[in-house]
């Protein structure tokens, strides 16, 4: 005779503050999808609403206009990105290479479709005061993280007394250089120039 399986434990319910979190983490979610496939100027509420299967209502819950939606799911992004990024820098090997791999890794931090969608914001806020606001505050927050990832990348050279302005020479350099994707996506012309780049940038930290 065969016997009856006993029921599944029932799933707590979630508080709800847990509900209100997902929710939040959904638009954030739904919201650098947008950014990163279509662009700020494609972006409305009611699209990443969509996406993130919310209501409006729920969106406008915790985010009451779009540049305070967009600032949050960029600085959600940075943090995503420095934690990625300081594993990624315990993982690095000591010794001669640490440098030139340590840079291959700042690098691949803008090579990337997230930087471009984050370099339209920079544009937009230009012109868009509010959007500025939020984005300056992103922007130091960027700032203090690339500085201790390369602190972390770099300790050899990180007790330098002008640092700070090597590390800032470097990530000028990336990013002018990752600029050249704007226009010409998929074309690899940053990718071809990084080597020789990064034998000129290894100079700051070696």
């Amino acid at each position: 005779m065969a016997t009856m399986s006993s029921p599944a434990p029932a799933r707590p319910r979630r508080s709800q503050a847990e509900r209100s979190a997902a929710t939040r983490e959904a638009l954030l979610e739904a919201t650098i999808a947008c950014l990163v496939e279509d662009g700020y100027a494609n972006l409305t509420t009611s699209r990443v609403a969509e996406r993130a299967g919310v209501s409006r209502g729920a969106h406008l819950h915790h985010f009451q206009t779009r540049s305070a939606l967009v600032a949050a799911a960029m600085e959600r992004l940075a943090r995503l990105r420095s934690e990625e990024l300081l594993a990624a820098a315990d993982a690095l090997p000591e010794g001669p290479e640490r440098v030139a791999r340590g840079l291959d890794l700042l690098w691949e931090g803008y090579a990337s479709p997230r930087f471009q969608a984050a370099l339209a914001l920079w544009g937009q806020g230009r012109t868009d005061p509010e959007l500025r606001e939020h984005l300056v505050a992103v922007e130091r927050m960027l700032d203090r993280q690339t500085l201790a990832f390369a602190e972390r990348l770099f300790p050899g050279a990180a007790g330098l007394p002008d640092f700070a302005r090597r590390v800032e020479m470097a990530v000028a350099t990336i990013r002018g250089l990752a600029l050249l994707d704007t226009l010409h996506p998929g074309a690899g012309r940053n990718r071809r120039q990084w080597p020789f780049c990064r034998v000129e940038l290894e100079r700051l930290f070696a």
